[in-house]
């Protein structure tokens, strides 16, 4: 495995065990909270990221299973998104955090059977550009779970049970 490769699983581990204790730690309130960049309620926010993850694995294990790469759109993933915030927008801290922690197995169970060749291998398509499942997880993967995480951890430093 390369360094580049290895260094950024090892920094997705380090995020989404951030991202599991931020979970755990959320109290109902903040469960609630509007996230400061989606705007949509943090318990929604914890589990996007486990979504994400979960998404993501599958983009990546097309490598291993020879199909076509994934081709992206961005209106049919916000559609996703946001019927996720408004039905789910209750969902209990454990459930998300459940989320996150399967989205990570899943992803850690398809890097655990790649080799190099695979993760050469075109899996993603966005604006007829191929990527690699290796691009994939280093300029994806781990920049979305960074990107949530970041916002999750913002919203509940704003939190009125943090402040006191």
């Amino acid at each position: 495995m390369t360094e580049e490769r290895t260094a950024a699983l090892r920094e997705l581990r380090a995020a989404v065990d951030e991202a599991l204790a931020l979970s755990r730690a959320m109290d109902e309130e903040d469960c609630r909270l509007a996230s400061v960049a989606e705007g949509w309620p943090a318990v929604i926010v914890a589990y996007h990221i486990g979504l994400g993850l979960r998404r993501q694995a599958g983009f990546i294990a097309r490598a291993l299973t020879g199909e076509e790469p994934f081709e992206f759109q961005w209106e049919p993933t916000h559609n996703v998104n946001a019927v996720n915030a408004l039905e789910h927008a209750s969902m209990s801290k454990d459930d998300a955090a459940e989320e996150i922690d399967q989205g990570w197995v899943r992803l850690q169970g398809v890097v655990e059977r790649m080799d190099e060749e695979s993760w050469a291998r075109d899996v993603f398509s966005f604006g007829g550009r191929p990527r690699s499942a290796d691009l994939v997880l280093r300029r994806i993967v781990l920049p979305h779970l960074k990107e949530h995480l970041e916002s999750l951890r913002r919203t509940l430093a704003e939190s009125p049970a943090t402040a006191s």
